[in-house]
């Protein structure tokens, strides 16, 4: 199945980015790091969102919009009082120009959605609040079952060649979310 076939290539490149994410959410003291944790999120997320968008639509896989979340890391700013960032956005992005390398990409972000409720969790616990968790929410409890059926989709028949440009997809996605990460994440007190 693709998707074991992702998660096995993946794995080391996400085990990395997942450390060095854990890293940054430790760091988060107050809620101007978070309003800053979630700017720079906004940075890589936004570009990508727009890369995918221009291969994924409505037509070719629906339910799409529903799955763009970047909106979500704006709300959560707006709720927090903050001002919208104008933070840089990452101009180092994979390279998303065919349904397949979308779908590559989507993958990371759909599974972050369960991650995502981990990370609130955090949140919650470091800042004593609930608000502004809209993002790492996910879909709330249709979590689980909106992984569930990208992982579906993900298994239906396709070529080894569709297979390997969506697996270089979501491994270059990994990747790039990992250096974005090094490059944007609070540095620690010296």
């Amino acid at each position: 199945m693709l998707t074991e076939e992702l998660k096995e290539n993946t794995q080391e490149i996400h085990r990395a980015a997942e450390k060095k994410m854990i890293a940054a959410l430790k760091q988060i003291e107050t809620t101007a790091d978070y309003i800053g944790l979630l700017s720079w999120l906004y940075g890589f997320y936004a570009p990508l969102e727009g890369q995918i968008k221009k291969q994924l639509t409505e037509d070719n896989f629906p339910g799409i919009t529903k799955r763009l979340r970047t909106e979500y890391i704006l709300w959560d700013i707006q709720e927090s009082g903050s001002p919208l960032p104008d933070s840089p956005q990452c101009e180092q992005m994979p390279v998303i120009d065919s349904f397949y390398s979308a779908l590559g990409a989507l993958y990371v972000l759909e599974g972050s959605t369960l991650g995502g409720r981990i990370i609130a969790g955090m949140i919650v616990r470091q800042l004593d609040s609930t608000k502004s968790l809209s993002y790492f929410n996910g879909y709330g409890a249709e979590t689980g079952n909106m992984w569930a059926s990208f992982k579906e989709y993900l298994n239906q028949p396709c070529t080894p060649a569709q297979r390997r440009e969506i697996i270089s997809a979501a491994e270059d996605t990994f990747l790039t979310f990992k250096n974005w990460i090094d490059k944007h994440a609070l540095q620690p007190q010296l």
